[in-house]
């Protein structure tokens, strides 16, 4: 991170950016629930047996997520790896109190979960999605407040449990 150190305004960026993307896909999360429940009120009134085919999949765009999300905190609760800024010398670029519980990251596991469940609905929009859960993987770690194998993890885990979920459930 030293060389970033060296790029002010280069290091400012990734701090805003770690701030404010990982809030994307949560607050297009909202935005995917109201879509498909238009889609909902459509099919209600035109054919009601697709309308409570269509309900199963909001069902499963809804408990999908939320079971990721809870199997990942148990996770990384259970395991509680060490977070890179808890080594000697390590000065990670945002400040943090929080000890352990790096592994698997939260924020990647959630940002690919809702990656899946945007592909499973609207295919470009979920594209979209996966290049921002690309990004904040890149930048937790460049922020210096997980190790690659905890976003590549997070990611790989919120990515194939919400497609598994989105097909299986």
């Amino acid at each position: 991170l030293r060389w970033l150190e060296a790029r002010p305004a280069l290091k400012k960026l990734v701090i805003a950016l770690n701030r404010w993307l990982p809030a994307v896909p949560f607050a297009c999360y909202p935005l995917l629930l109201v879509l498909l429940n238009v889609r909902w009120f459509r099919l209600l009134s035109a054919n009601r047996a697709a309308a409570l085919d269509f309900m199963q999949l909001i069902a499963r765009a809804v408990f999908v997520p939320a079971f990721v999300f809870l199997g990942g905190t148990l996770l990384r609760a259970r395991l509680n790896f060490p977070r890179p800024y808890e080594q000697p010398g390590f000065t990670p670029l945002v400040e943090k109190e929080t000890h352990g519980q790096s592994f698997p990251s939260r924020h990647a596991l959630s940002a690919a979960v809702l990656a899946a469940v945007w592909l499973s609905f609207y295919p470009a929009v979920g594209g979209v999605m996966v290049a921002v859960t690309v990004a904040i993987c890149v930048l937790r770690v460049l922020a210096g407040v997980h190790f690659p194998r905890d976003v590549i993890a997070g990611a790989l885990l919120g990515f194939s449990l919400g497609i598994v979920g989105m097909r299986l459930l």
